[in-house]
């Protein structure tokens, strides 16, 4: 099995959003809605979680470390460079998360209140929109 298989086959509503990128349900956090980008770049698996896990953290929850994504790391030929992800990978991740404002968003404007589930989930979805950004402004 390769290394994208053994991740992909541990992580839950795994969705293919282009060639050779994924999204998926982020395992380091109670995680409901896709907040993991997965890229494999030529054998070496690129995750960025837009919750702010860190990858050692998203690996442990499933049983992996690096060695099992970068091959390399293990062999010693590892050399550290960052590839931003594309931004439709970006935009695929945040796209769940504009939807819950909008709807939100509504529910006030008719005058409703929301419950304090719904408060605390529309500042994940703020939180993981503002994280977007700073991924895209910083390449992060």
């Amino acid at each position: 099995m390769s290394n994208l298989n053994t991740l992909l086959s541990r992580l839950d509503k795994v969705q293919r959003i282009g060639n050779n990128r994924y999204k998926a349900c982020c395992p380091a956090h109670g995680d409901r809605s896709p907040s993991l980008a997965i890229k494999d770049d030529g054998g070496r698996l690129l995750l960025h979680c837009f919750s702010g896990c860190q990858t050692i953290d998203v690996l442990g929850a499933i049983g992996l470390d690096f060695s099992d994504i970068m091959p390399e790391m293990a062999e010693g030929n590892f050399k550290k460079d960052r590839k931003p992800f594309y931004a439709m990978d970006i935009l695929s991740i945040i796209k769940f998360e504009t939807t819950l404002v909008f709807i939100y968003a509504s529910d006030m404007a008719k005058g409703l209140i929301l419950s304090s589930p719904d408060r605390d989930r529309l500042l994940l979805a703020s939180s993981r929109i503002n994280h977007a950004y700073e991924v895209v402004k910083n390449g992060i």
